[in-house]
């Protein structure tokens, strides 16, 4: 390594600058992946949540909330980032920075309490899960344990309760009562006596981050016994029910014990014992369907909340996804007037620390991943963005409603965090919460002047990808890049900057939203599709897919220069497009390529490197009419160089 004369590095010198140019990104870096933990921040929580008759109380005061599930905070379940040859990672475990925008979207919306999904368990090591449960004796894993930590933390400092749900009815992603033994629900079994060691490491610990016991900490609302569980009218399963109510109790005097069950026949005229056991001290259930003495969710509410007003707490702890504005409205309405203490919509997904937002849906669902504060549509590409605005615009409104204050008004979004970058063709940021667009901006020197490349633009749309190219970056000039993050009450001050970049390549990326990079006059039988519920295509937003199944599709792009690189992700890639280039005599020739595959090749990646001699100023990919019938097509990379 080569040493730096002191001399050299003195202020005003070219060498100091490019000194403090690498100190600063080298700090910005650190900040941006370090786990260190500043000092925590003295809590706004004083007091734990407390029962009394069929309303809760903080300290003096009623508590009542409209706020939502969170339930990647534990485990991300649909990191679907594609890493190239490296298989990706559906799962992993959320960091500081995603957990500081969770919560920190939570409290933005005013919503007060925010669940969680489940304590996660296997059978066996995982290092995603938080217990292994295949011995006897339970085995906590640290790392899972710290996130947990970590969440507490941040609520604490933002003023955010949780629930928490101790185990899943029907969860093999993330265990179930199933993982812990088919006699779970035997009060004594070996599978009953393991779920209570889980019980009891978990209340017992002391967070590695505050060095304060779960016990005694006031971010805790209370311990859901499940989510979605079944209990019905089976004699063991309601004594399960009070057994690990008094056993929880047993431990843990401070927080609330929920009840957590799934569908409103459960409760509708089954609780009259659960009401009277003095350990239970709230009932929970879920909208996704109705009483069938009731057409709505606000009318199945009205029911149930009939029978136990005056006797018990009732939270709707997951409001259905599918529910439309004037259904929510209605049920919202129905829990302000009528004493229910509380509302989560299911769900918001968080940003992702490679930028943009996680992405999930299930089965086709759509709006169980809101992304706060909602965005615009600028290309007018998806009507799903002014519902997902308009949904969470009426949570907002009613949670400032119950708990009888205004919605809080936006405020100035945090700095962002532009992250390490390779090229200009690939360069993201980490999100500021609450920001709903970012002006993206590039200079020639680190001191500027600089000019604006993107105005406004969201961060929700690209997904498990880089988030922005500069197409106009020319080859051999040097660049910089920063990104500023706005909403209707200004502009943050700018992100730290990347650069120099000096380009040896230009770019053309297509996320498919529209046909503006095609070459329209060689592209055939094609069309896009778009969707916030594409489950299918691992949340690709826009895809490009056969528009009649059974003939060929030609996909074609033409640049005004010589084509050097190519990559494109096909999904349902099994019967493998083939590709051809052209060169500046007309020629037309196959490409070979190579072939990453993901998850047993429902997507594939197909790249080549094109000689500069092959002069290719055209590409064409070709989709088989023998391909899967939803083969497409999601993201178009180009890199080319000028002609002579």
């Amino acid at each position: 390594m080569k040493r730096l004369n002191h001399s050299s590095v003195q202020p005003g010198t070219p060498t100091f600058r490019c000194f403090l140019r690498v100190v600063a990104c080298a700090a910005a870096f650190f900040l941006v992946n370090s786990s260190f933990a500043a000092p925590a921040r003295t809590s706004p929580l004083a007091h734990f949540i407390t029962r009394n008759g069929d309303k809760l109380y903080d300290g003096a005061n009623e508590f009542r909330w409209i706020s939502v599930n969170a339930p990647d905070s534990f485990q991300l379940i649909s990191n679907y980032r594609f890493d190239g040859e490296q298989p990706a990672m559906r799962y992993r475990l959320p960091n500081e920075f995603e957990l500081r925008d969770c919560v920190r979207t939570v409290r933005q919306m005013g919503g007060r309490v925010m669940r969680t999904f489940v304590v996660t368990c296997h059978r066996g090591p995982d290092p995603m899960c938080a217990f292994d449960v295949s011995g006897d004796s339970v085995v906590p894993n640290e790392a899972s344990l710290r996130v947990l930590d970590r969440l507490l933390q941040i609520c604490q400092e933002e003023g955010v309760r949780l629930i928490i749900p101790l185990v899943a009815y029907n969860s093999t992603v993330r265990g179930d009562w199933h993982t812990y033994g088919e006699d779970f629900w035997k009060i004594g079994s070996p599978a009953n006596l393991k779920f209570k060691q889980v019980i009891r490491r978990l209340l017992t610990r002391t967070n590695a981050f505050t060095g304060q016991s779960y016990l005694e900490d006031k971010a805790i609302l209370g311990w859901q016994t499940g989510n979605e569980l079944v209990i019905g009218n089976d004699a063991g399963r309601r004594a399960w029910v009070h057994d690990m109510a008094a056993y929880l109790k047993s431990i843990d005097r401070h927080h609330l014990l929920i009840d957590g069950r799934n569908k409103p026949t459960d409760v509708f005229n089954q609780y009259d014992e659960f009401s009277a056991d003095p350990d239970i001290d709230a009932i929970s259930y879920h909208t996704y369907v109705n009483l069938p003495q009731a057409d709505t969710p606000a009318g199945t509410l009205k029911l149930i909340r009939a029978q136990l007003r005056g006797r018990m707490p009732l939270i709707v702890s997951e409001i259905a996804m599918y529910t439309k504005p004037d259904a929510l409205r209605a049920l919202l309405d129905e829990i302000v007037a009528d004493g229910v203490v509380g509302g989560n919509w299911w769900a918001i997904r968080f940003h992702n620390r490679d930028g943009g937002f996680y992405k999930h849906s299930d089965r086709g669902s759509q709006f169980e991943d809101l992304n706060w504060p909602g965005f615009a549509d600028p290309g007018n590409y998806l009507p799903e963005i002014a519902r997902e605005r308009e949904l969470l615009g009426i949570l907002t409104e009613y949670a400032g409603r119950i708990a009888g204050t205004p919605p809080a008004a936006p405020t100035i979004p945090e700095a962002p965090a532009f992250l390490p970058a390779s090229d200009v063709g690939h360069l993201s940021w980490q999100g500021s919460t609450g920001a709903s667009g970012y002006d993206v901006e590039r200079a020639s020197a680190a001191e500027g002047p600089w000019t604006v490349l993107a105005d406004s633009m969201p961060d929700n749309l690209v997904v498990y990808t880089p988030l922005f190219c500069d197409p106009t970056a020319e080859i051999t000039h040097s660049y910089f890049y920063r990104v500023i993050a706005r909403n209707a009450a200004g502009r943050s001050p700018p992100s730290n900057i990347v650069g120099p970049l000096r380009p040896d390549r230009r770019w053309l990326v297509d996320d498919l939203f529209d046909s503006a990079k095609w070459d329209a006059a060689n592209s055939t039988n094609l069309a896009i599709a778009k969707s916030y519920a594409h489950d299918a295509y691992l949340e690709d937003i826009a895809v490009v897919h056969r528009a009649d199944p059974a003939q060929p599709a030609k996909l074609a792009y033409r640049v005004q220069g010589i084509i050097t690189h190519f990559s494109i992700t096909v999904f349902d890639a099994g019967v493998a497009p083939q590709f051809f280039a052209t060169d500046t005599r007309g020629r037309r020739t196959p490409i070979p390529v190579l072939t990453a595959a993901y998850n047993h090749g429902k997507r594939a990646r197909f790249s080549a490197d094109i000689p500069d001699d092959n002069a290719a100023v055209a590409i064409e990919i070709i989709l088989s009419s023998d391909a899967a019938p939803r083969q497409a097509v999601g993201r178009v990379e180009l890199a080319w160089k000028p002609l002579p």
